[in-house]
């Protein structure tokens, strides 16, 4: 339900290899920021699809998933994770996609300069 109500917030998540489960798409997203659903597909016996859905709370965590996670391997296989709908999949969202990750990790390599200085 969160994937068809909030598109906006909502990854597409490929490659899945059949061993995946939502609890560990869900540790893994989760890195990105607050979730709201965790879907993987299946088919009509029940066995898991090679694709799902991850939903956040917030549409800023949607861009810094797709630069920290998209490519990594799970279970020996390099995972697709982009935007839900192909229309926002184009070289400018990616190019955001990746100044928001190199902002949170330049934010993080200050915040902890900051706490070093502090202890001095």
């Amino acid at each position: 339900a969160g994937a068809a109500l909030h598109p906006d917030r909502t990854l597409f998540v490929g490659n899945l290899e059949n061993r995946v489960r939502e609890e560990i798409l869900y540790e893994l997203f989760l890195q990105a920021g607050p979730l709201t659903n965790v879907t993987i597909c299946k088919d009509k016996e029940g066995k898991p699809k090679s694709f799902g859905f991850v939903c956040f709370k917030h549409t800023e965590s949607v861009p810094y998933a797709i630069a920290l996670l998209n490519g990594i391997r799970l279970y020996g296989r390099p995972i697709k994770v982009q935007y839900r709908f192909g229309r926002f999949s184009n070289s400018k969202t990616i190019e955001l996609a990746t100044l928001v990750f190199l902002q949170c990790e330049i934010l993080a390599l200050l915040c902890h300069c900051r706490m070093d200085l502090a202890a001095v």
